[in-house]
């Protein structure tokens, strides 16, 4: 039986955020974007490997266990 992950619910992002002590405010000044593009990514209206790997290490979660599927690794073929 294979079971798929579902990912995290935004609330639950946000509170994991916040309880990590910190702010999407915060999240956006670290990385030099909009908080309206932290929103997004949170979300999910949106996609940036860049702000959604920062948020799982801030929240010390990987990024599949919050959204599974979303950001998959591709492997690069070295003798390109």
């Amino acid at each position: 039986m294979i079971t798929e992950k579902t990912p995290m619910h935004p609330a639950d992002i946000k509170a994991e955020i916040q309880k990590s002590g910190i702010t999407q405010a915060d999240l956006s000044r670290d990385l030099e974007v909009s908080k309206t593009a932290v929103k997004e990514v949170i979300y999910g209206r949106t996609t940036s490997r860049r702000i959604a790997e920062h948020i799982a290490q801030k929240i010390g979660k990987s990024i599949d266990d919050i959204w599974p599927g979303r950001y998959t690794t591709h492997s690069i073929d070295p003798g390109m």
